[in-house]
């Protein structure tokens, strides 16, 4: 019984930094250069000094040797930034008293990772045009997920999560919740993680075993203010099989067209707007199939008779405020407006087209990304159609009546490169002067100030932050080193995001702290 209650008075005098962990822990391998360092306190009030010595030592004089960065902080805790990825580390703390310096701590030992991806002599963040007011902010490139200062310096990466991440997988849409974590898709599975890469949780029905591509998530993961995940799935659904006609008129389907064509017959790619609460539970669902069947749109395309189809969901933003979802499809020119829960189509924005057509009289067309403003403005990132179409950030209000229609008050042509491009056609390119332009991909979001950062696509793969009055206040290009032909040419990333304040860095590295 008396140890019960010396136990539970030391629980209540012993200040909680008493009892603070060391972090990093003993020999941690770390996906970041940007650290954060907490150890136990010695007593209120006190102040601390934090060295930090390249290499991995345990004598005092090799260690002082090779100290590199030595700080101050009047708390147990802080974040000090390293200068190297696949370096070990040597650390330890030295309480400070008013009158001298006290015996530090033992030596604490790190190192930090790394991957070929963060190689800036292999892959490089090349600044165009310096940032001012956001020279604090990061940015994260789904192509090679790495986040990077604003200098073009890699200062963290998306571990492998165990080898769920492979050589070749294709991660989508990095971005930074409002609740302090990382969320993206890779492979068709979803996932939120911390800073440290550790899995807070994994979407319950991601690519299944069987390997088809129209399976599991794509594009767009978004968690909600109420800790729920919103993200886009595939929804494959059976084609109709191909009907040809006899000399008189009469349909017929052989076993032989069905072997020629099989490909095509096969499936439809729709897609579903999925929300998951916190325990992976399914709590609603909207399937764009039951939609598009009951519209009089006419969503078959006609390739040597045989019918084809994607109309391809791309992007969604909940409004959560008013309770609508804006959801983009690209190969349609569409948007629709949902209310939620229902799932009632309140109305489709932009003209039916699809993304090889003219844009003439056209909003937007073949676009991504699309998103509400804190004005309320619709805003999207408009990949263009047609000819030498080049990408545009567009604003558009929308009507306030059925007799009104969309009036775009604000429009910004990406400063995007011509580069080199493949001698080779791929979808959705069009061929100038010989060559074969692909445009997809790319992102917009609103920055606090109203200012957008965008993140082109192929092929120009550019970053930027624009403000409303069109001035350009930073921008980037991700290049690769092509040892063949010793250029560096653009290295695509689908989306990119921002971080738009070392503050929220700093609350994305202490919630992570210590998993």
């Amino acid at each position: 019984m008396r140890i019960f209650l010396f136990f539970l008075l030391c629980l209540f005098i012993v200040p909680f930094q008493l009892i603070a962990q060391i972090i990093p822990k003993e020999n941690d391998t770390l996906n970041y250069c940007i650290i954060g360092f907490s150890f136990p306190g010695v007593a209120k009030g006190n102040s601390y000094k934090i060295e930090i010595a390249a290499g991995n030592y345990k004598d005092e004089s090799t260690f002082n040797r090779n100290i590199i960065k030595t700080e101050i902080s009047k708390v147990n805790k802080i974040i000090i930034r390293v200068p190297a990825f696949g370096a070990a580390y040597t650390w330890r703390i030295i309480p400070l008293r008013t009158s001298s310096e006290t015996q530090g701590s033992e030596f604490h030992h790190f190192s930090t990772g790394f991957f070929p991806d963060l190689d800036t002599a292999r892959i490089r963040l090349r600044i165009k045009q310096s940032a001012e007011k956001y020279k604090d902010a990061y940015v994260i490139m789904d192509g090679n997920r790495t986040m990077y200062d604003m200098e073009g310096a890699p200062v963290w990466y998306l571990p492998n999560l165990g080898g769920t991440i492979k050589s070749n997988s294709q991660v989508r849409d990095i971005k930074l919740t409002r609740q302090g974590t990382i969320t993206f898709i890779v492979d068709g599975r979803a996932f939120d993680v911390n800073y440290n890469g550790k899995i807070l949780w994994e979407g319950a029905n991601g690519r299944r075993k069987t390997g088809d591509s129209l399976e599991g998530y794509h594009h767009e993961l978004m968690k909600l203010s109420n800790g729920h995940y919103m993200v886009l799935g595939f929804d494959p659904v059976a084609k109709p099989k191909p009907l040809l006609t006899d000399s008189n008129g009469r349909r017929i389907f052989t076993d032989s067209v069905q072997r020629r064509t099989s490909r095509l017959t096969s499936k439809l790619q729709f897609g579903t707007i999925l929300e998951y609460d916190d325990t992976g539970k399914l709590v609603w669902e909207w399937r764009a199939a039951n939609y598009f069947k009951h519209t009089d749109m006419e969503f078959y395309r006609k390739t040597n008779g045989m019918p084809e189809f994607d109309i391809h969901e791309n992007s969604f933003f909940f409004d959560e405020k008013n309770k609508v979802i804006y959801l983009g499809f690209r190969n349609i020119s569409q948007v629709l407006k949902i209310r939620y829960p229902t799932g009632e189509v309140m109305t489709a924005y932009g003209k039916l087209t699809y993304a090889t057509d003219s844009m003439e009289n056209h909003s937007f067309c073949a676009q991504h990304s699309c998103k509400l403003s804190d004005k309320g403005f619709l805003y999207l990132f408009n990949n263009g159609c047609g000819l030498m179409a080049m990408p545009k950030v567009v604003m558009i209000q929308e009507p306030f009546s059925e007799k009104d229609s969309l009036k775009k008050i604000w429009e910004y042509q990406c400063p995007v490169e011509l580069v080199h491009l493949e001698e080779r056609p791929v979808p959705n390119s069009v061929l100038i002067n010989k060559r074969y332009m692909f445009t997809s991909g790319g992102s917009v979001s609103e920055l606090p100030d109203n200012s957008l950062y965008v993140s082109t696509n192929s092929p120009y793969s550019t970053i930027f932050i624009v403000n409303m009055k069109k001035k350009l206040l930073w921008s980037a290009n991700l290049e690769k080193w092509h040892d063949d032909k010793k250029e560096w040419q653009p290295y695509s990333q689908y989306r990119s995001s921002i971080i738009p304040s070392y503050d929220l860095l700093e609350n994305l590295i202490w919630t992570s702290a210590g998993e």
